[in-house]
């Protein structure tokens, strides 16, 4: 538990850093940018996505949970990837044209060229990235990643000021392929491998096709229903929609970055000695539901005053879309791990049939929202998620060998500091009528009251999320004094990470 604690502190620090970098030039850049030019970059994406499915054979996922790396299956599984990358950036390549002739808009064949050079770097980058990940040095990855994630960016929001419009964006994701290739390689060249082979395909292929028809359909879905959004409202309405996603994707994407990448090794090292997952897991329920149910509600509660102080009123169509989009990240936020347990417990299988009722089914509304307006698309969002949770819940309970009943007081707990949490800001929104325009200041105060009502549930109720904070803190504080004592000539700091003895560095090794 030390060295997932320790892993956790290290992705925190990262991500943290990057979210306050990552929202304030969203911010920025929606600014220069308009719903439309957001539109044309997010149909690109899409199309991307749709592609990309082609690639989801979740092989850094294989080489994490497999028992051991020879050098036969590690050949295969670079020589896959590398294939499979070949195949996407010449479907990019080869569909641009189209992409830009279905919807008449040229720039996102533009868009298209540049973002197909992305599979291509990518290939270099993937084996290093497994490897750190594999061994739990995430302390390294987080550095590669606040520097790859910062250059891109910077690089963004500076083009973006020099003009370069929705372009500006697809660069970006250049140069963050590009610095993750040259880090990943520097930190992690033991993992490096350039060899071709094929001898283990049989036993890669096996286990990607599974995956791929499973996280393929749902990515297919979610790409597919963009450019039909898009098709059916208009760019500038897949535009906002994009907007509002991204604000919650934010916090959807640093808690996989944060959470899910760390305890995937972990709990894939608990399968690996046969142990169960349960109160591990029950354990990861709890922060989760405690950390990150009470913003995603708050966001929702505060989305007016939110979306015209961070983007202006050409942004106002994204207000009731964010609620609803909020809310429906929330929900599903119990079985966010669902993906990963599944490939854990090897029953890919069984989750391909389970993806393709939750894929027909979200299609199916995101179609019927669409034949209204953006509103009702993002409203139905949330009806997607309840299905998603009601079909994987219990096979995620026979899995990490829980019942409905363990999850009673979680949910309970979670609910009681969202509601401290967020009630002082519903109450500010209430007596102003719930209107956009709800003077900043008396919304600041309903806020810090609300963190404040949280902080302290947490402490009465003492929630295992106030307690990892606290030994998180303190181990922080002991580095740092310890520290102090080797800069005089005591311990050497460099031994010393977060308050971990180096003697338990490697655990996963």
């Amino acid at each position: 538990m030390t060295s997932v604690r320790r892993g956790l502190a290290w992705m925190a620090f990262s991500q943290v850093s990057l979210f306050v970098l990552q929202f304030v030039v969203s911010i920025l850049v929606a600014r220069l940018l308009s719903p439309y030019e957001m539109g044309i970059f997010a149909v690109a994406v899409s199309t991307v996505g749709l592609l990309a499915t082609i690639r989801s054979f979740g092989l850094g996922s294989f080489l994490i949970r497999v028992e051991e790396w020879s050098r036969p299956l590690v050949s295969t599984v670079f020589t896959i990837n590398a294939v499979l990358a070949l195949t996407l950036s010449a479907a990019v390549t080869g569909l641009s044209v189209l992409g830009s002739a279905a919807l008449e808009e040229v720039g996102v064949r533009q868009v298209l060229l540049i973002m197909a050079i992305v599979p291509l770097i990518s290939i270099f980058d993937f084996l290093p990235t497994a490897g750190l990940e594999r061994r739990g040095e995430f302390k390294t990855i987080a550095l590669i990643n606040l520097v790859r994630y910062t250059t891109a960016n910077l690089l963004t929001l500076a083009l973006a000021y020099a003009g370069h419009g929705f372009m500006s964006l697809a660069y970006g994701q250049v140069a963050s392929a590009v610095m993750a290739a040259v880090m990943s390689n520097g930190f992690g060249w033991q993992y490096a491998h350039l060899r071709l082979g094929l001898s283990e395909h049989r036993t890669v292929l096996r286990f990607g096709l599974q995956v791929l028809t499973t996280s393929g359909l749902g990515g297919f879905s979610g790409r597919l229903s963009d450019l039909i959004l898009a098709k059916m409202l208009g760019l500038s309405a897949l535009g906002l929609y994009s907007r509002a996603g991204s604000l919650t994707g934010v916090l959807w994407e640093n808690l996989h970055a944060i959470v899910l990448r760390v305890l995937l090794v972990d709990f894939a090292e608990q399968r690996r000695q046969g142990k169960s997952l349960r109160d591990s897991y029950l354990h990861t329920m709890r922060l989760l539901t405690a950390a990150f149910w009470p913003p995603l509600i708050g966001m929702a509660v505060i989305s007016g005053p939110l979306v015209l102080l961070l983007f202006g009123d050409a942004w106002y169509g994204v207000v009731l879309p964010l609620s609803f989009l909020a809310v429906s990240t929330a929900v599903v936020i119990p079985i966010i791990m669902a993906w990963d347990i599944f490939i854990l417990c090897s029953e890919t299988g069984k989750q391909v049939r389970i993806e393709v009722m939750r894929a027909l089914v979200s299609f199916g509304l995101l179609f019927a929202g669409c034949l209204f307006d953006l509103d009702a698309v993002a409203a139905l969002a949330i009806l997607s998620s309840v299905f998603s949770l009601l079909i994987y819940q219990p096979h995620l309970e026979r899995m990490t060998d829980t019942t409905w009943s363990d999850y009673m007081p979680i949910y309970g707990q979670g609910s009681l500091l969202t509601a401290a949490a967020v009630l002082p800001a519903a109450g500010v929104m209430t007596i102003y009528g719930w209107s956009a325009n709800t003077p900043l200041l008396p919304l600041l105060a309903g806020i810090t009251v609300g963190v404040l009502a949280w902080m302290w549930t947490l402490r009465v109720l003492h929630h295992p999320l106030y307690q990892e904070a606290f030994r998180i803190l303190s181990g922080v504080r002991r580095a740092t004094v310890r520290s102090d004592i080797g800069a005089v000539g005591g311990t050497d700091p460099s031994e010393l990470t977060l308050g971990v003895p180096s003697s338990d560095r490697g655990r996963f090794g």
